[in-house]
């Protein structure tokens, strides 16, 4: 074809005219969600009933407890700003990753006892959790203020704080452990 002719052809005919050889790729199809995730924990719930409290949280309940006026961060006691710093600039290396999206509050709450303790013994500083922003759920953040409450009271955890935009933003939060 001559370049007079082809200035003559829309650009939508020359753009059909140069993918005939190409053949698409195949692609999986996906799913619109996920099936909620098994909860595979060697460490028992119950034993930290006590000390966290009960699986059910109400968001009135959490609201109270939550630090900051956002409820962004916390560190407990005896816990330098500067730590709590160094967490929120991303200083600490992330040893494993917990994603809470489609599970109920009870079975997001024994998932996260169960990560905190697996992270525990495996040694692990830093952990991040995925809670989600709750931005589709009838009754608010339910799982994000349910993990916040439980962070503030476990006893092993240290600090947290709210990720970067980048690493899930107010939808995640990086946790500080104590070491064994």
């Amino acid at each position: 074809m001559t370049k007079k002719e082809k200035h003559r052809l829309s650009e939508e005919q020359l753009f059909q005219q140069e993918m005939t050889d190409v053949v698409p790729l195949k692609t999986a199809p996906t799913a619109e969600s996920k099936a909620p995730r098994r909860v595979n924990s060697r460490l028992r719930p119950e034993i930290f009933s006590e000390i966290v409290g009960p699986a059910h949280f109400s968001t009135e309940d959490a609201r109270e407890h939550i630090d900051a006026a956002d409820g962004s961060s916390h560190r407990k006691n005896g816990i330098q700003k500067r730590t709590l710093q160094k967490l929120k600039r991303g200083r600490f290396t992330i040893g494993a990753e917990l994603d809470l999206h489609n599970m109920t509050m009870e079975t997001g709450h024994a998932a996260l006892l169960g990560f905190i303790a697996d992270a525990l013994s495996r040694s692990l500083e830093s952990v991040r959790i995925i809670h989600g922003k709750g931005l589709r759920s009838e009754n608010g953040p339910r799982l994000k203020l349910m993990t916040r409450q439980l962070l503030r009271e476990h006893p092993q955890v240290l600090a947290y704080t709210t990720c970067k935009p980048s690493d899930g933003g107010t939808g995640a939060v990086d946790v500080l452990l104590k070491s064994s």
